[in-house]
C-alpha cells in the first residue's frame, strides 16, 4: 500500500521514523544508500532551491531515524549525480544541507558520508562546459559497467541506437554503450554495495517523463550521464521521439545549427539568424489551431509527450537496484531492499526539472513499490497515469514484482485513512510540463483541491 501524509512537514522525524519502521523486523542492513534528488543549483531565483531538490529536513530525519532504527549499519552513503554543470557545494549552502552534513559529521563519528557522486565535473564558461577538478567528486568506492545484455528494455528499439542521443553530453559514448544485444550503464559501486536504498526524490512535473518521483530519481544512480539514451534523434517521421512532427524541418535546422557552430567563434555571429529561425517556428506554431504547448515552447532533447526512450532507461536502472548484484551480475531474484519516500513539502510544476515553480503541497508518499507511488503522484498532480508512458508500459518492466497492479484497484492510505487511489479526492491541479499540455490531464478532475 502508498501511504500519504498531508501536513508533514510538522511531523517529519515521527512520519519518517514510523515508515522505516515497517522494514525493521525483516531487515538488518550493514550498508545503507540514501539517494535524494540533487540535480541542480539555483541559478534563477524564479525557480527557487525549495523547488529543485530534495529538502534537507527530509534528509536528516531519514538519516536519524536509519540510526536509531538499523543499529548494525555500518556506513550510510547520502549521495547523487546531479547535472554536469550543477556547483553541488552551492547546492548544499542554498537548501541548507550544508548545515545538516556539519552535523552529521559532528555527532555520528563517520558513520554518515554525503557523496557528489559524479565522475566528472564541469562548470560553465559562457557556451562551453570545462572540467573541474577543484571539488571534491566522484564514489570512492568506484564505478562499475553493468552490463544488461538484451534484458535491457532498450533493446526493442536497439536497432535505432545510431540515433541514441542525450543534450550536452557526448553522444559518441551514448551510442558506444548501447547497441543490439549490448546495453551498459556506469552505476556507482556505493549504490552495489549497498543493502538498502531509501529513494528520496523531489515531487516535481518533468519536461521528458511528465514527472519526477520514484522511477526517474534512479537515474542519479549512474556516474556518467553519456551513458544514458535521452531520446531518439529527429521527428517520428524519420524513426525519432526528439520532437513533434509538426515544424520538423524548422528543429532540424534550429538544432543542427547550433550544435555545428557551439564552442566556435561564429557561435556569436550566427546566434542572431539561430534566434530568427526559432521565431518563424513559432509563428507557425502560433497558426495552428490545434496545438497545445505556448506557441514560444522549444522542444528540446525529447521534451515532450511523444518521448519513447527515457522511460526504457529509467527501467533500466530501476532493474538494475533490484536485480544486479555488487559485482555486477544480473540476477532474477532481488540483491537488495528498496524503499521510497517522497518529498512533496515543497513541489515543483511547470517546466521540471530546473524551472519548476514551487507549490506548498506539504505531503510525503511512501512506499516499497516506484510504480505505485509514481501512479499516485500522477493521480495527486491531476495527470492520467495511463497517460504518461513511463507508467502506462509497467508491464513491460522486467524487475520483480514491481508494477503488478491496475490502477482502478491501487490501495491509498491518506493520514491512515485507506481508500481506492481513484477515490481519493485530492487534485492538486499541477501545471504540466509545456510538451505536455494537452496530453497528460486527467479528463474528469477530482472537485477537491487540497488534500484531507
Amino acid at each position: 500500500m502508498v501511504t500519504c501524509y498531508s501536513g508533514a512537514a510538522a511531523r517529519l522525524p515521527q512520519i519518517l521514523r514510523r515508515e522505516l519502521q515497517r522494514l525493521q523486523p525483516r531487515l538488518n542492513p550493514r550498508r545503507i544508500v540514501i539517494k535524494p534528488n540533487w540535480v541542480m543549483h539555483e541559478t534563477d531565483p524564479a525557480y527557487p532551491i525549495s523547488a529543485l531538490v530534495t529538502d534537507a529536513r527530509v534528509i536528516d530525519a531519514a538519516v536519524r531515524a536509519c540510526l536509531s532504527l538499523f543499529p548494525a549499519a555500518e556506513r550510510i552513503t547520502v549521495g547523487d549525480c546531479p547535472e554536469q554543470r550543477a556547483d553541488w557545494p552551492l547546492m548544499c549552502r542554498q537548501s541548507g544541507l550544508s548545515t545538516v552534513i556539519d552535523a552529521h559529521h559532528a555527532e555520528f563519528a563517520g558513520r554518515v558520508e554525503y557523496r557528489d557522486l559524479r565522475k566528472d565535473v564541469y562548470r560553465q564558461v559562457g557556451d562551453d562546459l570545462i572540467r573541474d577538478d577543484s571539488v571534491r567528486h566522484g564514489d570512492p568506492a568506484g564505478y562499475r559497467e553493468v552490463e544488461l545484455h538484451a534484458e535491457s528494455h532498450l533493446e526493442p528499439i536497439a536497432g535505432q541506437a545510431a540515433r541514441f542521443s542525450i543534450h550536452d553530453h557526448d553522444t559518441a559514448i551514448t551510442r558506444q554503450r548501447h547497441s543490439p544485444g549490448d546495453h551498459r550503464y556506469l552505476v556507482c559501486q556505493s549504490v552495489l554495495d549497498a543493502d538498502l536504498v531509501i529513494n528520496l526524490p523531489k515531487w516535481k512535473a518533468h519536461s521528458k517523463a511528465g514527472l519526477t518521483g520514484a522511477l526517474k530519481n534512479l537515474v542519479g544512480i549512474n556516474g556518467d550521464k553519456s551513458y544514458l539514451p535521452h531520446f531518439r534523434r529527429g521527428s517520428p517521421q524519420w524513426g525519432g521521439d526528439e520532437y513533434s512532427d509538426e515544424g520538423r524541418w524548422l528543429y532540424w535546422v534550429q538544432n543542427h545549427a547550433y550544435e555545428l557552430v557551439r564552442g566556435t567563434f561564429a557561435h556569436g555571429l550566427l546566434r542572431p539568424a539561430w534566434r530568427t529561425i526559432r521565431s518563424i517556428n513559432s509563428a507557425l506554431r502560433r497558426r495552428n489551431p490545434h496545438r497545445t504547448a505556448p506557441a514560444d515552447f522549444y522542444v528540446v532533447g525529447g521534451s515532450w509527450y511523444g518521448n519513447q526512450t527515457l522511460w526504457r532507461m529509467i527501467y533500466d536502472l530501476n532493474m538494475v537496484i533490484q536485480r544486479v548484484d555488487r559485482d555486477g551480475r544480473l540476477h532474477a531474484a532481488p540483491q537488495r531492499d528498496y524503499f521510497c519516500i517522497v518529498d512533496g513539502l515543497i513541489s515543483g510544476e511547470g517546466d521540471g526539472p530546473l524551472r519548476a515553480v514551487p507549490r506548498d503541497t506539504d505531503l510525503l508518499v511512501c512506499g516499497d513499490d516506484p510504480f505505485e507511488v509514481d501512479t499516485t503522484l500522477a493521480w495527486l498532480m491531476g495527470f492520467d497515469p495511463q497517460k504518461i508512458p513511463m507508467l502506462a508500459e509497467r508491464d513491460q518492466f522486467l524487475g520483480v514484482k514491481w508494477g503488478r497492479f491496475a490502477p482502478g484497484e491501487l490501495v491509498v492510505a491518506m493520514n491512515d485513512r485507506e481508500c481506492r487511489l481513484q477515490d481519493l479526492a485530492v487534485d492538486f491541479r499541477f501545471a504540466p510540463s509545456p510538451g505536455w499540455i494537452g496530453h497528460i490531464e486527467r479528463t474528469a478532475p477530482c472537485v477537491e483541491s487540497q488534500a484531507s
